[in-house]
C-alpha cells in the first residue's frame, strides 16, 4: 500500500487501524456501518479461534455484531493429558471429540460467540491404543470417524460448496481465518479452503472482507505476512484468556500467547492487539 491508497475499516472506536507498508499505525475511515453486523472465524480446530482472534470476536459481539465460529474438524486426533504424562487421551475418537467439542462451547459462551461444526476429519487419530494417520489403509478404511478429511478438501467441489453455503447462509461482514502461509497442514487447508470458497461467491457477497491471522513468534508461520489491520483488545484480554482456559484438555502455551498480543499491542500503541491480513473483499480493490 502507499501512504494508504486502499483505506479500510471499522469506526475508529472499534479500535481498527490501517498498516501502512512502512509499519506506521493509521486510524482507519468509518466503514462498519454494514445492515448485516456478522463477523465469522473459520478454524481448524476446537481452540483455533480463541487463540488468533479470541478478543477480536468479543469486541465485535460487544458491539453488537453476531460472531460466528466455524470449527472445520471434528477434533479426533487427541489432546495431551498434561505437562508431566505428556499422554494422549486413552479415549476413543469419538469420546475426544465430545471432550473437544464440550470445551469449545463452554468458551464460546464466554466470548458470545456461535458454533457451527463441520465435521471434516483431521489427518490423524487415536483410536485409544495408536495413532492412525491419514493415507493409511485403516484411515481411509475408517467411515465412522467424519467426512472428507481436511488436508484435502481445498480441492473438492463438494466441501468448498458447503463451506460457501455457511457463508452465504449468514452474509459475514468479516471472514477471518488461518494464514495460507501456516506449515500446519491443517491450517494451511483451511485457510484454502476458505478463500476457494470465498472466490467462488464473491460476486454475491459485495460487502464482505475475507482476512488471515498473521502471528509472530509462531513456529507454525514460516512466511511472514504484514498485517493490514490490527485490533485493539485490551479490554478483552481476560475474556480471551478465559475462554483459552476452559480448553482444559489442551496444552496451550498461553505465556507465549500473551507474549504475542503484547507484541501487536506495541506495534499498534495501545497494551494487546490481534493482527490480521486483508486478503479479499466482495467489491475489487
Amino acid at each position: 500500500m502507499s501512504e494508504i491508497s486502499r483505506r479500510y475499516f471499522l469506526e475508529s472506536s472499534i479500535g481498527v487501524v490501517a498498516m501502512a507498508t512502512s509499519g506506521h499505525c493509521l486510524s482507519g475511515e468509518a466503514v462498519g456501518t454494514k445492515a448485516n453486523k456478522t463477523v465469522m472465524f473459520f478454524g481448524a480446530h476446537a481452540d483455533d479461534m480463541e487463540l488468533r482472534a479470541g478478543g477480536t470476536m468479543k469486541k465485535f459481539v460487544d458491539r453488537g455484531y453476531k460472531a460466528i465460529s466455524v470449527m472445520l474438524t471434528n477434533n479426533i486426533c487427541g489432546a495431551y493429558v498434561d505437562d508431566n504424562t505428556k499422554q494422549y487421551f486413552s479415549t476413543s475418537p469419538a469420546e475426544t471429540t465430545e471432550i473437544r467439542h464440550r470445551e469449545a462451547r463452554d468458551a464460546a459462551k464466554v466470548l458470545g460467540v456461535e458454533i457451527i461444526f463441520m465435521d471434516f476429519k483431521e489427518n490423524s487419530y487415536w483410536n485409544g491404543t495408536k495413532r492412525v494417520f491419514f493415507g493409511t489403509k485403516e484411515y481411509e478404511e475408517d467411515k465412522a470417524r467424519g467426512r472428507e478429511a481436511l488436508v484435502v478438501t481445498p480441492y473438492l467441489d463438494n466441501c468448498i460448496n458447503d463451506v460457501a453455503k455457511v457463508i452465504l447462509d449468514h452474509s459475514p461482514e468479516i471472514i477471518m481465518t488461518h494464514s495460507i502461509s501456516n506449515c500446519n497442514p491443517e491450517h494451511c487447508a483451511a485457510a484454502h479452503l476458505v478463500h476457494n470458497a470465498f472466490l467462488r461467491i464473491k460476486s454475491k457477497i459485495p460487502d464482505s472482507e475475507l482476512w488471515f491471522t498473521c502471528r509472530v513468534q509462531s513456529p507454525s508461520d514460516v512466511l511472514f505476512l504484514s498485517p493490514d489491520v490490527l485490533i485493539d483488545t485490551t479490554k478483552y484480554h481476560d475474556a480471551k484468556f478465559e475462554a483459552l482456559r476452559r480448553h482444559k484438555s489442551q496444552r496451550i502455551p498461553l505465556d507465549r500467547v500473551m507474549t504475542t498480543d503484547e507484541y501487536w499491542g506495541k506495534v499498534a500503541g495501545v497494551k494487546y492487539a490481534e493482527p490480521f491480513k486483508i486478503i479479499l473483499r466482495g467489491r475489487s480493490f
